[in-house]
């Protein structure tokens, strides 16, 4: 073997060894960099939610109300994918532990189903992005660091572009019969729309009225969670953005729904 030879030899195995060194260094020095840093769990999200009273646990509480055999067969739904877990039926109401369930699902579906390959999760102060996704009426929305250091957020989901818009805000833009509407099959609620219809997230009740699963109910609950924190006072300032959405919209909603029964 040349010399020549011999130098590409060593030149080639140094390259592969320096690509698997810094390939390990950009996976370890974040883990040992942020691994003092607290990071909120989904109990925590859920218990915060609970204390602030926010859009988020009001929205949770309505959802269990409209759907009560969902939320019954929540309660009782488990999956490895998402670590659910059976709850008892002693403690099968609106609370802490049920709320982080819902989340906890939904979140998985959310990344399962590859909503933030289209939906971004952060506003930036950039291009008018506040007045485009942000809460309306309210002038500095822009994301902040710390939204994002829990589990809902690990890994952070700021998606790859934005075929639909940022949802960091979403809680504050449409109510829960939107939602409902839209993810069943979002033509309803916007005419010219490219995302695909979800009703793999529906079944029928004892009544045979098309509901949210367990699954979708999960999911609905993690959209309406996302950017709740931020929407104050929530009472009233739900009010008024139920009173923007047009009533033609939610008329045309409830005719879409009662047709697919």
């Amino acid at each position: 073997m040349g010399k020549m030879e011999r130098f590409s030899f060593v030149a080639l195995v140094a390259g592969i060894l320096f690509f698997l060194f810094a390939d390990f260094i950009s996976w370890a020095l974040p883990m040992f960099v942020l691994k003092d840093i607290p990071k909120k769990s989904v109990e925590d999200l859920a218990a915060e939610a609970i204390s602030r009273n926010s859009t988020a646990w009001s929205d949770f509480k309505k959802l269990a109300r409209y759907y009560p055999e969902t939320f019954k067969k929540l309660c009782q739904y488990e999956e490895s994918f998402s670590g659910a877990k059976k709850i008892p039926e002693s403690e099968c109401k609106p609370n802490g532990k049920t709320l982080a369930k819902a989340l906890r699902v939904g979140h998985r579906w959310y990344v399962a189903e590859g909503c933030w390959n289209c939906h971004s999760q952060m506003i930036r102060p950039v291009s008018n992005e506040t007045l485009r996704f942000g809460i309306p009426g309210v002038s500095n929305t822009v994301s902040y660091p710390s939204e994002y250091n829990n589990e809902l957020q690990a890994p952070v989901l700021w998606g790859t572009k934005r075929v639909g818009p940022d949802l960091i805000r979403e809680a504050a833009v449409h109510n829960i019969g939107w939602q409902v509407a839209h993810l069943y099959n979002p033509l309803y609620t916007s005419p010219g729309t490219n995302m695909p219809p979800y009703p793999w997230y529906y079944t029928k009740d004892s009544k045979g009225n098309i509901v949210p699963n367990e699954r979708g109910f999960g999911l609905l609950t993690y959209i309406m969670w996302l950017g709740s924190w931020e929407v104050k006072p929530p009472k009233d300032f739900r009010i008024n953005i139920k009173a923007s959405n047009s009533a033609k919209v939610e008329e045309n909603t409830s005719k879409n729904f009662a047709e697919a029964k």
